[in-house]
C-alpha cells in the first residue's frame, strides 16, 4: 500500500518502516481516528482463499488493543496458526493506533500441519498446494525471536525517532596496477557471464523435462559473480541475480507442460524467501531448492504432450477433484462435446475420464490416510466420493489394498 501524502504520520511511518526492514514480515499501522492515516508494508503476498480471515485477525488485534490499553505486547494466534505480535503506538500518553507485525509461524508447517489447519477451517483440499507454499514460505519465530522483536517493536513505538546517515570507513591498502585490475576484472567477467549462460541453458533444459538429478548437477557448477551489479551491496546484487533465476525456472517449468495455477504459488514462496535472506550462502542453498522443487513440480503436473482440450480436461479435474464431477461436468467446463472429449480423452491418455477421475482421487487420499488424522469415511468424502463402499472398492482396485490395510501398512512404515 502506497503512503498517501499528507494523511500518513511521518514519525510512526518511520518506526514501523525500521521494524518491517530488520523483521521481514508484514507490518500493517492501524490509526484508530483516521483510516486514510493507516498503512501497510508488505513483504509477502498474502494467498486469497486467507485474506478475509486475515483481515478479520487484524481488526480483531486492533479492538483487543484499544480495550486493554498499556505498553503491553501482545503475541496473537489465529485459527491459521498464524502468529502476530502487537503494541500500541502512544503520543504523549494518548493511543494513536495499532502496529501489527506478521504473519509469522511457531512450529515447522509439514504436511500433517497444512492438513490440520485445512481440516480445521473447512478449506478445500484443492488449496493445499498453495497453502504449503505459503506456509514454508513464512519464517518461524521461538519463544526468544518473539521476545525480542517484541521488545523491538514497544521500545521503537515508545521513544522519539531519530534518523543518521551511515559514515562507510574501508581501507585498501594492497592495490595492484589500477590497468591491471581493470583488465583481468574484466576478463574474469566475460569468462563468468559465458559459463553462466551455457550452465543456465542445460539446467533450465534439465527443468523442462523434470529431470531433478540432471538439473541438480549442472547447477553444482552455477557460479556467477555479481557484485560488480551493486558494488556495495553484495547480498543485495545475489538476490537480484536469485530473482532472475526463479523467473527463468518458472518459464522454464511452464515450458515443460505445468499450468500457472501451479506454478505461481511456488514462485511466490521462493519470491519471498529470496527477500527474506541475510546470506550469500544461504541464496546458493535455496537456488538448489528451486531447481528440486520446479522439477518435481513437472514430474508431478505436466500435461507436455497433450492436446489443448485434454490440458484444460486435466486441470480442471486436478481442481475439482473433490466435488461431484463427472465427464459431462468437465467437458461442459472447457465447452466441448462430451462424446468428442471422451473419445480424445482415452486416446490420449489411455484411460477414461472417470479412471482419470479416481486415480486423483485415491492419490489424494492415500496422502491422507498416511496422516491419519481423519476416519476412512471422512476421507473419501473428502476427496470427492459419496459412497464409502465404493471407495474402498475403487481404493482396493488401484492399490491391491483396502484403505485400513492400506493405513495399517503406512503406520508401519512410520515407526
Amino acid at each position: 500500500m502506497k503512503v498517501k501524502e499528507g494523511t500518513v504520520d511521518e514519525l510512526i511511518y518511520n518506526i514501523c518502516s525500521v521494524i518491517h526492514g530488520i523483521c521481514k514480515l508484514n507490518l500493517e499501522f492501524i490509526d484508530i481516528d483516521d483510516t486514510s492515516a493507516s498503512f501497510q508494508l508488505v513483504n509477502s503476498k498474502i494467498p486469497d482463499v486467507l485474506s478475509d480471515s486475515i483481515s478479520r485477525t487484524l481488526k480483531y488485534i486492533d479492538c483487543s488493543l484499544q480495550n486493554n490499553i498499556g505498553n503491553d505486547i501482545m503475541h496473537f494466534t489465529d485459527n491459521l496458526q498464524l502468529s502476530y505480535l502487537a503494541v500500541g503506538f502512544f503520543e504523549k500518553s494518548k493511543f494513536k493506533g495499532s502496529v501489527i507485525l506478521g504473519p509469522f509461524l511457531s512450529a515447522v508447517p509439514d504436511d500433517a500441519f497444512v492438513s490440520k489447519v485445512l481440516e480445521k477451517n473447512n478449506l478445500p483440499l484443492v488449496h493445499r498446494l498453495q497453502l504449503r507454499e505459503y506456509y514454508k514460505s513464512i519464517p518461524i519465530y521461538d519463544f526468544n525471536d518473539i521476545k525480542n522483536v517484541g521488545l523491538l517493536m514497544i521500545n521503537l513505538a515508545s521513544n522519539t525517532f531519530i534518523s543518521k546517515d551511515i559514515i562507510y570507513v574501508s581501507n585498501e591498502s594492497a592495490i595492484i596496477n589500477e590497468k591491471e585490475s581493470e583488465s583481468i576484472n574484466e576478463g574474469n567477467l566475460i569468462s563468468d557471464i559465458e559459463l553462466r549462460y551455457k550452465v543456465e541453458k542445460e539446467i533450465l533444459n534439465a527443468v523442462e523435462k523434470g529431470s531433478k538429478a540432471e538439473a541438480l548437477e549442472f547447477k553444482k557448477l552455477f557460479r556467477f559473480k555479481a557484485t560488480h551489479r551493486a558494488p556495495n551491496d553484495p547480498l543485495r546484487a545475489y538476490k537480484n541475480l536469485t530473482f532472475s533465476f526463479n523467473t527463468l525456472l518458472r518459464i522454464a517449468c511452464e515450458r515443460g507442460g505445468v499450468s500457472p495455477i501451479y506454478i505461481s504459488p511456488l514462485s511466490d514462496k521462493f519470491a519471498t524467501l529470496i527477500e527474506n535472506i541475510s546470506t550469500i550462502r544461504q541464496l546458493d542453498t535455496l537456488g538448489d531448492a528451486m531447481v528440486a522443487e520446479y522439477c518435481d513440480l513437472v514430474t508431478k503436473y505436466s500435461t507436455a504432450g497433450y492436446s489443448s482440450i485434454i490440458k484444460k480436461a486435466i486441470n480442471y479435474i486436478n481442481l475439482n477433484y473433490q466435488d461431484p464431477i463427472s465427464l459431462n461436468s468437465v467437458a461442459s467446463s472447457i465447452d466441448i462435446n462430451p462424446s468428442h472429449l471422451s473419445r480424445q480423452f482415452k486416446k490420449e491418455t489411455e484411460m477414461t475420464i472417470t479412471d482419470f477421475i479416481n486415480t486423483k482421487r485415491v492419490k489424494e487420499a492415500k496422502y491422507l490416510i498416511e496422516q491419519n488424522n481423519n476416519s476412512i469415511t471422512d476421507i473419501a468424502l473428502m476427496v470427492g466420493f459419496d459412497n464409502h463402499t465404493y471407495f474402498c472398492k475403487v481404493f482396493k482396485k488401484l492399490t491391491s489394498l483396502t484403505p485400513k490395510e492400506y493405513l495399517k501398512k503406512s503406520s508401519l512404515n512410520n515407526k
